[in-house]
């Protein structure tokens, strides 16, 4: 890991890109691309550039890190997650307020819900391994649903999580409930990347080097199950906005 960045830099803390080796003492061995990248960004010193880079080092080391000793009863956290999540809505509503907190690290924040496959999570912020271990979670580094630019998440393929990410076709709905509002988003593209293709995470999903103009979403999981080959990497558009203050 590298935690310290030059001065003047976006201070994040980087991953470096590799495969996960199999076995019982699974270990992460870095990846030589790294180098390559950390010097395009000293050379063209760009701070969009480095961001991404950052993010997508969390992408290629801790999401795409294969789920291992899950004895945990998935669903039971969900609803756990849920009942906070719940709670959390509720407290602002009293308080009279509908704009939520920026996440904390770990907390659930936003629903997600993909129809075509029949299923809904909380959101919790962050990719670490325990933040991740039974529910999607929100690359820090990206933006919050619906704004201007890309809200990324990742999860794991397994079964109730992103399991079958790979099912979604462009024209499918996918949801999220933050705050007062529901944004929903319509799939645009299914593609499956090499580990180094940090760009995914790109305010302009895959065009780092563009403005971000409208709202995106993306979805990260590893691919192909069981492995962590390759990425699964699903985008989506902004298509609609629901307002709805008060209700939890």
């Amino acid at each position: 890991m590298i935690s310290a960045a030059p001065t003047g830099w976006p201070n994040v803390q980087i991953r470096l890109p590799g495969r996960w080796t199999r076995g019982p003492e699974s270990r992460f061995r870095p990846d030589r691309s790294v180098f390559v990248l950390i010097v395009h960004c000293v050379i063209a010193r760009r701070w969009t550039s480095c961001v991404v880079v950052g993010a997508g080092f969390v992408l290629l080391a801790l999401a795409g890190a294969p789920a291992t000793g899950r004895g945990r009863d998935l669903a039971a956290t969900q609803r756990a997650l849920d009942a906070r999540l719940t709670a959390t809505q509720r407290a602002l509503d009293a308080r009279l307020t509908a704009t939520p907190a920026r996440p904390t690290t770990g907390a659930p924040f936003a629903r997600l819900s993909i129809p075509r496959l029949g299923l809904r999570w909380a959101v919790v912020q962050g990719v670490d391994p325990a933040e991740i271990e039974d529910a999607p979670g929100h690359y820090p580094q990206t933006a919050l649903p619906g704004q201007v630019g890309n809200f990324a998440v990742a999860g794991h393929r397994v079964k109730g999580l992103f399991w079958d990410l790979d099912r979604l076709v462009p024209g499918d709905e996918v949801s999220v409930e933050y705050g007062p509002h529901t944004f929903t988003y319509a799939v645009t593209r299914t593609r499956v990347v090499a580990p180094t293709a940090v760009e995914v995470l790109a305010p302009v999903p895959g065009a780092p080097a563009e403005r971000a103009t409208t709202a995106a979403l993306t979805l990260t999981t590893c691919e192909p199950n069981w492995a962590d080959d390759r990425r699964l990497v699903v985008t989506a558009a902004l298509r609609d906005t629901t307002d709805h203050p008060g209700e939890t």
